[in-house]
């Protein structure tokens, strides 16, 4: 599950076997770290997802509770699923029979699909919605004082998509 973060490669031009200059693009670049987990629930791309805390019942060693995710969501429950990991970069549905695995981005730029304050501006921090709306984002503010776990990359007049950076927050 574990992705490493040693190599680290700098360059956006390259040179052909024939000697020519050759663009890369951005992709070495992007400095986006995912991790794989495994889903029991149906998750939407864009969400922010959370390790799923109800697994602590059956495994309380935790081991389960880290590999799985759920849509994260402030007011479902018992019990809440605030403890947040990143953002889903692929939609995915799993069962308890057949968990599914999920590529979710924990550090770096990624589509959140779900902001629901009325919009936010370019470097905004943002933390899981309070509202109560699964996998949702808001504008962090001094009445909704939250663990960030992102900042908007792009200025959003209302709710709905919008680009983030996605904080590493240890996994």
């Amino acid at each position: 599950m574990a992705t490493t973060t040693i190599l680290q490669y700098l360059q956006h031009k390259g040179v052909s076997a024939a000697g020519a200059s050759v663009e890369l693009g951005t992709s070495p670049l992007d400095r986006i770290q995912t991790e794989t987990f495994l889903t029991e629930t149906a998750i939407t791309k864009g969400q922010l997802v959370a390790v799923d805390v109800s697994k602590m019942t059956a495994d309380p060693t935790g081991g389960f509770t880290a590999l799985t995710v759920v849509a994260a969501d402030f007011n479902a429950g018992p019990p809440v699923q605030k403890i947040a990991v990143g953002i889903a970069a692929a939609s995915v549905t799993g069962t308890a029979t057949n968990p599914q695995p999920i590529t979710v981005v924990v550090r770096g730029p990624a589509a959140a699909s779900s902001l629901a304050t009325v919009g936010c501006a370019v470097g905004d921090p943002l933390v899981l919605d309070t509202a109560g709306a699964a996998g949702s984002l808001m504008v962090n503010t001094a009445a909704n004082i939250g663990h960030v776990v992102c900042y908007a990359l792009e200025t959003v007049a209302a709710a709905g998509p919008v680009k983030v950076y996605v904080l590493g927050s240890g996994i």
